[in-house]
């Protein structure tokens, strides 16, 4: 995936992947195009065994207060038609991990380069009550020896113990670098002041919380989701961020579901955004940041994503794709937790050179 055209060295320029990105098509559809319906929250890896996409998601729907009740797996040999290999429902997994669980949101699949087993992250909510959108959101881990499973329940490896993350550890960007596992996560303390954190592991279990990040030194509100590179000048983020204030100030142009003011990601507006990680500094250095503006039909004018992304290089077809959660502006009643119905987009970067 060297780009070394024009002179280019090392991981093809995220300015390059953002001004020639092409709009492919819908990935997935939400379970239902009701308001409060969604589809995607996931992870895109590229399975050399099968010469497929693997894909993870996320249906959500309000009926009955169902929320995210599943994490699934998709696969597509060319990057947009999706078939399910499989899934773990939202009951399954309570019953796996011996814990209640209202929700479920962001999800990770990698492949163990040791042992060959598949590990899926799960954030769920295990908030004491149910409230829409969830106060405490934690991390847990499923194993399977194949994709389709039978999964087993390894337990929470980010849990709400930090006072960065009492609230929040969930919505984990995971990759594999050079063998370190690397994991970039939402952190939100008490005050519902939402960084990114930083967790290192050598085997995808037990993780070593570092602390949250800064962005070029300064302390920044915000949620990132993408994936990970390996580049020659070190690890490079590259995804989007969604830059957030207090989630207790409320917005104008917000419906809230009910009086505890959880908002929505589509308040804010996103930014596709490559950072350069420094994990002994615990810093994220810039290296490119565009507004996002939407190539699709099936994108809101002002808040055309949730925030949610993953990107994966294709070999067979020399390019890149690009996944990312979009709120449907036809289908959508307002901004809000249970307004909007969103879609998972594919985008490409056809010859990377």
């Amino acid at each position: 995936m060297g780009a070394d055209r024009w002179g280019w060295q090392g991981f093809a320029p995220p300015q390059y992947l953002y001004s020639k990105r092409e709009f492919l098509g819908i990935a997935l559809d939400p379970p239902n195009f009701e308001p409060g319906s969604w589809i995607g929250a996931g992870k895109a890896i590229y399975d050399p065994e099968g010469k497929r996409i693997l894909l993870t998601a996320r249906p959500r729907k309000v009926e009955g207060d169902v929320r995210g009740y599943a994490a699934q797996i998709y696969g597509s040999k060319n990057g947009r038609d999706f078939q399910l290999i499989g899934e773990v429902t939202k009951e399954e997994v309570t019953a796996l991990a011996g814990m209640k669980i209202h929700s479920i949101e962001g999800t990770q699949l990698l492949r163990d380069p040791l042992t060959g087993e598949w590990h899926l992250y799960v954030s769920v909510d295990t908030g004491e009550d149910f409230v829409w959108g969830g106060i405490k959101w934690e991390t847990l881990l499923l194993s399977a020896a194949e994709i389709q499973g039978p999964w087993n329940a390894l337990g929470i490896v980010l849990a709400n113990d930090q006072i960065y993350d009492a609230c929040q550890a969930r919505d984990a960007t995971i990759d594999i670098v050079d063998g370190t596992w690397i994991c970039l996560y939402k952190g939100k303390n008490e005050k519902r002041e939402e960084r990114p954190a930083l967790a290192i592991s050598g085997d995808g279990k037990i993780w070593e919380k570092r602390g949250t990040l800064t962005i070029d030194g300064q302390d920044r509100l915000g949620f990132l989701s993408g994936t990970l590179f390996a580049a020659s000048a070190g690890t490079l983020f590259v995804g989007m961020e969604t830059q957030l204030a207090d989630s207790r100030s409320k917005k104008d142009d917000v419906v809230y579901a009910d009086s505890h003011g959880i908002g929505h990601g589509g308040g804010s507006t996103p930014h596709f955004a490559a950072y350069r990680l420094n994990i002994r500094e615990r810093n994220l250095e810039t290296v490119f940041k565009a507004l996002w503006t939407p190539l699709s039909p099936y994108e809101h004018s002002e808040h055309p994503l949730l925030g949610y992304s993953s990107l994966v290089y294709d070999p067979v077809n020399n390019r890149m794709l690009i996944y990312v959660e979009a709120i449907d502006p036809k289908l959508s009643r307002a901004i809000g937790l249970n307004e909007t119905v969103e879609r998972l987009l594919v985008y490409q970067v056809p010859d990377l050179g």
